[in-house]
């Protein structure tokens, strides 16, 4: 065991970041899906015959929190994305959410947030400064929800 508690989190770190290196390596260049990760705490070696892999530059995981405005007949989608660019942005809209992935080697993205019924092929976005904002046409019916209807 270390002297300094806090080494055993910079090991860890170092850990994770072997781990998400490794999975972006093998996991995203077919179509598979990764739904998580084991930790097996207590022996030096990896386990199942698994190669220990060099550490990496450091790459940092984020999950913002992405905040959801209607404003009108629109909803509004806010996430802070500091670093990131235009490129690497990632939207995906799936039932009721948006799926907001975006990075580079250094730093990553990835953040859901749910949605009121929406257009989704409405979807207009901006990057500014680093903040992220998707603008969505609310649906008929969530329009309705919010707005008394007059006869």
């Amino acid at each position: 065991m270390n002297e300094n508690p806090l080494d055993l989190f910079e090991e860890m770190d170092e850990m994770f970041a072997r781990l998400f290196t490794r999975m972006d390596r093998e996991f995203t260049t077919g179509n598979a899906q990764v739904y998580g990760y084991r930790i097996v705490i207590g022996n030096d070696e990896p386990p199942g015959g698994m190669q220990e892999i060099p550490s990496p530059v450091s790459r940092v995981s984020h999950e913002p929190v992405a905040e959801v405005h209607q404003i009108g007949d629109e909803t509004m989608v806010v996430a802070e994305l500091p670093g990131a660019t235009e490129e690497s942005i990632r939207l995906d809209v799936k039932g009721n959410m948006v799926i907001i992935d975006a990075g580079d080697a250094e730093n990553h993205y990835h953040t859901t947030a749910d949605l009121p019924p929406v257009d989704a092929a409405s979807m207009q976005r901006s990057l500014r400064h680093g903040v992220l904002e998707v603008t969505f046409r609310n649906r008929e019916e969530a329009a309705g929800m919010t707005e008394p209807k007059k006869n």
